[in-house]
């Protein structure tokens, strides 16, 4: 690809870079001049060809996009800015463009992937020391671990918000994550603290004069003032709340406002009001994909109708709200916040699939029939899975007799192993479709990377884990390297034996035209017969561990992506080595 030279000067681009900051540093008082000016600076960049100041530019706009709640915009510009950041290996610019499309995810019905996409921004951030990023980023993981009424996770992230804000001395960011957590402390009934937080955040919003921030610190207020039976004190904050709001756009607060108004009304008897702000959340959230705003809505405006004895009215709003929670609070959910680090790569896999299915018409005819059933598996079957997922989450919570729950727990071992064969067919439809870009790979960090992601396997803690790894320059496919080793790492630690020392030893290594990586373990071996089969599709070894047997087929599918080979040696009870040569070209 032909390198576009830029044409600006270093006098103007630096102009043009403070102009950035201004927009940037107004935002939370001027948002509609902060778009404004960043269309400005974006159109300068573009006839210019100055390729990082577009892309800077375009994230930027992204940012300001999501907070006024313009998310398939927002989510545009966002996108456009990660292509060129990645290509470019701008590890600042990859983290912010992730952060705006993370939170763009949580903003509406996509909770897991927002989770996903801000913990991968937060590791950058974290390698590059940069406290102000970590602080917002934490700040909204909280939010989603309370969506998932985690709130042991929730006040942990806010806590180390609060820390990184400290360590940058930014009062805004740290009020930011003070609101949220005046909402735990009074949840968990300790409403001193929770009103002192909750003043606190509105004293630094003040000083800062951050006024977006302002309302969210008065409606944090205005909820405490809520549940303390205070309505009339609530509203005066309210109504400075949705005032503020709807001047930036935030979908997402003015619907919470909205519903907490609804809430007040409703306490001084006034139901006609507070019918009207139930169904105006309702309809905010319904138009712009806010599903957290919507299932509140729907509760509030179910117990409104119940009081004034509509039952139809109330069995609708009741049915709507029990659907609409079933995806907040559904199993897979929950397990990816427990252990989303291992499962990250799988979900970012799923993504990449989906974009790629839609482009089907670029398939090879020879793979359409099994392209197809990807397609089928994916679309037809993960929705359905996730719900049953979910089911047994409720059930787990409120079934008390436990021959019903062993029942339901052999259910739910089935619908897992449902679930792990469609993530690996979605999985391999990565593998198969995706753009071959190319990067450094740092076999030392994505060998511990791969480990770590384990974590969570039962057989994790009793395998020592050893690396022989060689130092050498090696440019491939991070996805389908990190595919190879995380399958073959996986299934060692899977597979280990607990009759001995478990041990797990990877080595990789550079020769004349190729590169080896070998991973050996002591495990339970695989007998000589199946050697053959072994990495055919759904083919499976053995029945003492669970599993989809798609791992070792996607194993050599990755492989052959780069034009390489695999080698097994394995002896039952003695132990396996896969070795893997790539190309170096």
């Amino acid at each position: 690809m032909q390198k576009i030279v830029s044409q600006l000067d270093p006098k103007t681009e630096t102009e043009l870079t403070s102009k950035l900051k201004e927009a940037y540093d107004i935002r939370g008082r001027d948002l509609a001049h902060s778009i404004q000016l960043t269309e400005q600076v974006l159109q300068e960049f573009t006839v210019a060809q100055s390729e990082v100041g577009v892309a800077s530019s375009q994230n930027q706009l992204g940012l300001f996009y999501l907070i006024r709640g313009e998310f398939e915009k927002a989510e545009e510009f966002s996108q456009s800015a990660l292509r060129y950041f990645e290509s470019a290996n701008d590890l600042k610019g990859t983290a912010d463009a992730r952060y705006n499309i993370g939170s763009i995810y949580y903003r509406t019905d996509k909770y897991h992937l927002g989770l996903i996409e801000l913990s991968r921004c937060l590791s950058i951030y974290r390698q590059l020391n940069d406290y102000s990023n970590q602080a917002r980023t934490l700040k909204s993981m909280g939010t989603i671990y309370e969506y998932f009424n985690d709130r042991e996770k929730a006040i942990e992230s806010y806590e180390k918000s609060i820390d990184a804000s400290r360590r940058v001395n930014d009062a805004s960011l740290e009020s930011n994550a003070l609101n949220p957590l005046s909402g735990i402390y009074f949840k968990k009934g300790l409403e001193k603290l929770a009103t002192e937080t909750i003043e606190r955040s509105i004293e630094l919003k003040t000083k800062t004069n951050d006024i977006r921030g302002l309302a969210f610190a008065l409606y944090g207020r205005a909820k405490i003032a809520v549940k303390q039976g205070r309505p009339q004190e609530a509203l005066v904050d309210l109504e400075k709340t949705v005032a503020i709001l709807a001047e930036a756009g935030d979908t997402l607060g003015l619907g919470m406002a909205y519903n907490k108004t609804g809430s007040a009304y409703e306490l001084l008897s006034d139901l006609r009001n507070a019918n009207f702000y139930y169904l105006k959340a309702l309809e905010l959230g319904e138009q712009n994909h806010v599903q957290f705003v919507s299932f509140k809505a729907n509760y509030n405006l179910y117990l409104l109708a119940k009081k004034q004895g509509d039952a139809k009215r109330s069995l609708d709003h009741l049915e709507k709200y029990f659907l609409q929670k079933e995806q907040v609070i559904n199993r897979e959910n929950y397990s990816i916040i427990k252990s989303y680090e291992s499962l990250s790569k799988i979900e970012s896999l799923e993504r990449e699939a989906h974009a790629q299915i839609e482009k089907n018409e670029i398939i090879e005819k020879k793979n359409a029939e099994l392209d197809s059933f990807f397609y089928r598996v994916s679309h037809d079957l993960k929705e359905p899975i996730s719900s049953l997922l979910g089911l047994y989450y409720v059930a787990k919570m409120d079934v008390k007799d436990e021959s019903t729950m062993r029942l339901f727990d052999m259910y739910h071992s089935q619908t897992l192993r449902m679930n792990d064969i469609v993530m690996g067919l979605i999985n391999l439809t990565e593998i198969k479709n995706t753009e071959k870009l190319k990067s450094r790979i740092d076999f030392g960090k994505l060998v511990d990377e791969c480990a770590n992601s384990c974590r969570y396997l039962p057989n994790f803690n009793n395998v020592s884990i050893q690396k022989e790894i060689e130092v050498f320059d090696f440019n491939s496919e991070w996805a389908i390297i990190n595919t190879i080793l995380q399958n073959l790492i996986e299934n060692a630690i899977k597979y280990s034996r607990n009759d001995c020392e478990s041990f797990l030893r990877v080595t990789i290594k550079k020769e004349t035209d190729s590169v080896i990586m070998i991973v050996q373990d002591n495990g339970q071996g695989i007998p000589i017969d199946h050697h053959e089969k072994i990495f055919n599709m759904f083919y499976r070894a053995t029945d003492r561990q669970q599993g989809s047997g798609l791992g070792l087929y996607i194993l050599k599918r990755a492989v052959e992506r780069l034009n390489g080979t695999i080698v097994l040696s394995s002896t039952p009870n003695i132990g396996s080595t896969f070795q893997v040569n790539l190309p170096l070209i």
